[in-house]
């Protein structure tokens, strides 16, 4: 019986141990306001105006940016999104099918992995865009998504 509770003491200060000390969130809707006022509007998506409001910049380059979505979508309700960006100190998703241009933004810790996956929702065919900060500057990747109604093609 002694054996066991040394064993998950051990195991519990184990664990305690491998816990981030300075592993901390950001709120953007209260420090980036400007980026969540900025709309998908008819015939003028406001991705590239998301991207300068959080970023500073709308300079983006393509590459180092690898963005992983389905072609066809048949449940606009949960389409699989995968980002990947080696050495990339933030990520953040944009689309222009819904009415608010930004989806997700990830502060990668220092020495973190840039490995993202996450489901979003689109109302209809629409493109996806990544977008990571690496030493400061700017890469982006995008995929248009075809959302089909109902499975049906439409």
């Amino acid at each position: 019986m002694e054996r066991r509770k040394f064993l998950g003491l051990g195991a519990g200060i184990l664990a305690a141990t491998m816990i981030p000390a300075g592993l901390s969130a950001q709120n953007y809707r209260e420090t980036k306001v400007d980026v969540w006022k900025v709309k998908n509007e008819k015939d003028k998506p406001g991705v590239d105006a998301a991207i300068k409001a959080l970023f500073g910049t709308d300079k983006v380059e393509d590459g180092k940016v690898k963005l992983k979505a389905p072609d066809i979508a048949e449940n606009g309700a949960v389409i699989p999104v995968t980002l990947k960006a080696e050495g990339a100190s933030r990520l953040a998703l944009f689309q222009d099918a819904n009415p608010e241009s930004l989806v997700a933004v990830f502060d990668v810790p220092k020495n973190g992995i840039p490995d993202y996956s996450l489901r979003i929702k689109l109302q209809k065919t629409g493109t996806v865009v990544a977008v990571a900060e690496i030493d400061g500057k700017l890469y982006k990747a995008s995929k248009v998504v075809k959302v089909t109604i109902g499975g049906c093609g439409g």
